[in-house]
């Protein structure tokens, strides 16, 4: 009887160690069962996957912006940047505003802007100086645009000229063929019927390059 004491002894360590390794087991399989099986994804490269499509979803706006120079009457002028559905009346106000000397009767500020575009708003009076200045630069009706050369002109183009009808004109030519190019205007005296008032006034008129 004295020798099954140590047998009970160590069946009691042998039974605690297999209950302990069944609990084990068990929540080994346990957790197996609830994995997805997929791999885990750390919390970085999740932050990294979201700011990728947040970059992504962001459209780029710089393709559709514009640059539009506005200047004259008004009252902050500059180059301005704007969208590209943008109106002339959205440039305006950026630019300031009108000031109280701008001419507006030409500014359409419902038109759409355009990329390099320039806007210049005319102070009031400005359009009818412009005009006045056109007119006072512009040749009159019986001021020639340039002058005859009398060494290449036709008969038909030396008469154009004031004063050479078809006989002086025929003249210059003849005397052209015969003597070879005019020096200069004043060998017209050489020619019947031009005197020195003639000439004098033909030097406007005539060259002889």
């Amino acid at each position: 009887m004295k020798r099954l004491i140590p047998l009970r002894k160590y069946s009691l360590y042998i039974g605690a160690g297999l209950i302990s390794a069944i609990i084990i087991t068990f929540f080994l399989l346990a957790g197996n069962k609830g994995s997805t099986g997929e791999p885990s994804v750390l919390k970085g490269d999740q932050d990294k996957h979201v700011t990728l499509e947040d970059k992504t979803e962001k459209p780029d706006n710089d393709s559709s912006s514009i640059f539009v120079e506005v200047k004259g009457a008004v009252k902050k002028p500059g180059v301005y940047t704007f969208q590209s559905d943008a109106r002339v009346e959205e440039a305006i106000r950026r630019a300031g505003g009108f000031t109280s000397k701008a001419d507006t009767i030409e500014i359409n500020q419902a038109a759409k802007l355009e990329d390099s575009m320039m806007i210049y708003v005319r102070k009031q009076g400005e359009a009818e100086r412009q005009t006045q200045t056109a007119g006072a630069d512009a040749p009159s009706g019986n001021e020639k645009s340039q002058s005859v050369n009398v060494n290449q002109a036709d008969a038909a183009e030396l008469q154009t000229i004031n004063g050479i009808g078809p006989a002086k004109a025929e003249a210059i030519i003849t005397y052209r063929e015969e003597h070879g190019e005019f020096q200069q205007i004043e060998d017209l005296r050489n020619i019947s019927g031009f005197g020195e008032k003639t000439i004098e006034r033909l030097k406007n008129e005539l060259t002889v390059k």
